[in-house]
């Protein structure tokens, strides 16, 4: 088929990029229904950056190997850009350049891709389509951190996500772990490294080296656990203030959040650790029985904004929209007849459009067939269509096929109209 190897890109997609078709995009659709209702109930409002930013820009929080995350070119003036690593570093920029600290405290969400280079495996993403929110400015860490986890509760129970869990850690709980071991930061950073790809075999022989005692202690706390009283008993013995201080404010979170009814499905977690530098404070991130990878992430950025600019506290939180729509079970779409209507005859072109669009004036997917086709009924069924709908002679009378009931009738124009008028559906 093709003269050469070269030519078989045409037929083949860029590794870790895929198509997506009506369907998964209209469940899709209204997953994001979902998350926007929630977001606005809450008063945020969306923004929009640009796809590309200048790699200077994206490096400022995308980690120290930044080069081997993003996707780069060269803009026409020669300048480095690349392609947006996530959302809140854009979003950091757009608060930095634009704000002004007596609009503070802003809320702000987002739908949008984002790009992240790869090694060339199968299954690796390069496109991570997210839904988020960024709440800045606010001097009440802990009310803004808890709004956002109560944000993304509300989210993942509106989208009747089953077996869910909310993993709450904090850099400062690893960094006084840390600082108890007198770690120096070529070791802190391999131990980062360990738990990143959660290599705990390795981690307990390096750890143990160092100190044994401390090092089962260690690795019994980067475990999830349900109960945070188990974890108080665990580091009563430990007197570094970050962690004193870090786990003190897990505490806080869970006596609100048990307040409300939402403690049974958090866990604490302090193995997080994420891959951009910019984290400050509390980490969280979503897990979901039927999904090996993590579904959502958030937490606390206290500095990031600064590098833009304005020197403001910041908290917020994204949902994988891919993953999360593997891990829904089922997603209610909001129902609307769809009809099929045949039109061979180019000589009715005039009725036949004002006809759907009459139809389409009353809230109905009206799709029209130009194509003689011997089984129309396959066809149709094949659009889910639930009626099919040909014009008779004369152009008063339409005969009409329900799919569903495998009935036909015939009735006038106007009166098929009239009781479609009435149709009430979502």
């Amino acid at each position: 088929m093709f003269e050469n190897k070269k030519d078989s890109q045409i037929v083949r997609l860029p590794f870790g990029l895929r198509d997506i078709f009506p369907f998964e995009i209209e469940e899709r659709n209204r997953i994001k229904e979902i998350i926007a209702r929630e977001f606005k109930l809450w008063g945020y409002g969306e923004v929009y950056t640009p796809v590309i930013e200048y790699t200077k820009n994206i490096s400022i929080g995308a980690g120290k190997n930044w080069k081997d995350k993003l996707i780069n070119f060269f803009d026409v003036d020669g300048n480095p850009v690349s392609l947006r690593t996530d959302m809140t570093i854009p979003v950091a920029r757009l608060t930095g350049m634009r704000i002004k600290r007596n609009q503070l405290p802003v809320r702000f969400c987002y739908f949008a891709d984002s790009f992240r280079q790869s090694d060339i495996q199968k299954g690796i993403r390069r496109v991570y389509n997210q839904a988020g929110i960024e709440f800045i400015g606010s001097s009440n860490a802990l009310m803004s951190d808890i709004e956002i986890l109560i944000i993304s509760i509300n989210i993942l129970n509106g989208l009747n996500l089953r077996d869910y869990k909310i993993g709450l850690g904090h850099i400062g709980f690893i960094e006084g772990l840390f600082d108890w071991f007198e770690l120096d930061m070529k070791d802190r950073e391999h131990i980062r490294k360990k738990i990143v790809v959660k290599d705990f075999v390795s981690l307990e022989n390096f750890l143990s080296k160092k100190n044994k005692g401390k090092a089962e202690i260690f690795l019994k706390l980067i475990q999830p656990e349900s109960s945070i009283e188990k974890i108080s008993g665990m580091v009563s013995g430990i007197k570094e203030k970050k962690v004193i201080k870090s786990l003190d404010y897990i505490k806080k979170i869970y006596g609100i959040l048990k307040g409300l009814d939402y403690e049974g499905c958090l866990v604490t977690d302090f193995s997080i650790i994420r891959d951009f530098d910019y984290y400050t404070g509390l980490l969280f991130e979503v897990y979901q029985s039927n999904i090996t990878d993590i579904i959502g992430s958030g937490g606390r950025y206290d500095g990031l904004i600064k590098k833009f600019g304005l020197d403001v506290p910041a908290t917020g939180f994204a949902l994988d929209i891919d993953l999360t729509h593997k891990a829904v079970d089922e997603i209610e779409l909001k129902e609307k007849l769809k009809i099929l209507i045949k039109g061979v005859n180019n000589d009715n072109a005039v009725e036949l459009l004002a006809f759907a669009d009459k139809l389409r004036a009353r809230g109905i997917i009206a799709e029209l067939s130009f194509e003689d086709t011997s089984d129309m009924e396959s066809f149709a069924r094949e659009k889910n269509c639930e009626l099919i709908i040909e014009f008779e002679k004369g152009l008063k009378n339409i005969k009409i096929k329900d799919l569903k009931n495998n009935m036909t009738k015939i009735k006038t124009m106007t009166g098929f109209l009239k009781e479609m008028k009435d149709e009430k559906r979502n």
